[in-house]
């Protein structure tokens, strides 16, 4: 798996791949809300840049966990912690934490790859990536 510079744009692009990626291929309404989130300007980078970033995570995956086991996405907590890492940022944190939360619903189907990967977001990054608690608890799952 490639490295990235902790806080980068680089990193930031694999995060929201992680977030397409997660249920096993990104759904056109999952694309269609990245780009109506503006996510990829707000991060700092353009379109040929993020298809860079999202086929060598494609290709650092399948190298990492098994051919079988990349078709599925069924993604080791330790791996998915390790992309999750190279944010660090609080404020960056939570504002991927969000995008990836309407990139996760936005095709209208919660799967059990998106729930893990933004478990694994939540229990990493902690509540200070998510913002201030509301007055009355909900679930987000």
């Amino acid at each position: 798996m490639r490295h990235y510079e902790i806080d980068s744009a680089h990193a930031a692009a694999r995060v929201l791949s992680l977030a397409l990626m997660a249920d096993g291929a990104p759904a056109k309404a999952e694309l269609d809300c990245l780009q109506r989130m503006h996510a990829l300007e707000e991060i700092g980078i353009d379109d040929r840049l993020f298809e860079s970033v999202l086929r060598n995570f494609c290709e650092d995956i399948e190298q990492s966990i098994g051919y079988f086991e990349a078709l599925n996405y069924d993604l080791p907590s330790d791996l998915v912690d390790a992309l999750l890492d190279e944010v660090r940022d609080p404020h960056k944190q939570g504002e991927l934490l969000r995008k990836m939360v309407e990139i996760a619903v936005a095709d209208g189907c919660l799967s059990a790859g998106e729930k893990h990967v933004l478990a694994r977001a939540v229990a990493l990054w902690g509540e200070h990536a998510c913002g201030p608690a509301p007055a009355q608890p909900n679930k987000l799952f």
